[in-house]
């Protein structure tokens, strides 16, 4: 069930007290749809309702726009979160069993959305004039290292094979989404080009 209180604990916690956030939060063991419903998906709608406001105040550019404005990026972006970060789980949870760690998806879940929180609250300070981008930056420089924190944490990812199990992660998610996007890519093209002649 969805606990606006705790979720703003989770947030502030995840930039203030990191740490002490995570190994609290972990050591509940929460299943991936609690972490979903308590973390994720509310900390996407904040950061897509707060750059949407900031975009309105300064006139900038609406980062979570997709094209259409406001209400259908509060549908798309925090499904698009669930399936970016889920994969990013999956690989990282199935790399630690490989590592000496363990294969745990909740778990794995868990650490990557805790690790998430600065690169969203830095994506929705984006419209921010002249800072906004630097903002941004910061926020996905941070998760990226709060990732390779947590991962020990939740996962058991051996200390002497941290490194590789991290660095094999990144890669491997990055292939994985080129992938992806070449599929859907070329399904776009050939419905357009369908379309185009009349097929």
């Amino acid at each position: 069930m969805f606990d606006p209180k705790r979720t703003f604990e989770l947030i502030s916690g995840g930039l203030m007290s990191p740490a002490a956030t995570w190994e609290r939060y972990l050591g509940q063991n929460p299943g991936w749809q609690v972490t979903a419903i308590q973390l994720t998906v509310p900390l996407v709608v904040l950061a897509v309702l707060v750059g949407w406001i900031l975009s309105a105040i300064f006139g900038t550019h609406f980062y979570w726009g997709y094209g259409h404005g406001l209400v259908l990026s509060l549908i798309i972006a925090p499904i698009a979160a669930l399936l970016a970060l889920g994969l990013m789980s999956l690989v990282v949870s199935f790399l630690a069993g490989q590592f000496g760690g363990q294969f745990d998806f909740n778990r794995g879940f868990a650490g990557v959305s805790l690790a998430a929180i600065p690169s969203y609250v830095g994506s929705a300070l984006g419209p921010i004039p002249w800072i906004g981008w630097l903002l941004s930056l910061i926020g996905a420089i941070t998760s990226l290292v709060f990732l390779y924190k947590i991962i020990p944490l939740a996962l058991g990812v051996p200390e002497n094979r941290r490194v590789l199990h991290f660095i094999v992660a990144l890669v491997l998610v990055f292939i994985v989404n080129v992938v992806l996007s070449l599929i859907l890519g070329f399904g776009a093209a050939t419905r357009t080009s369908s379309v185009t002649m009349g097929g």
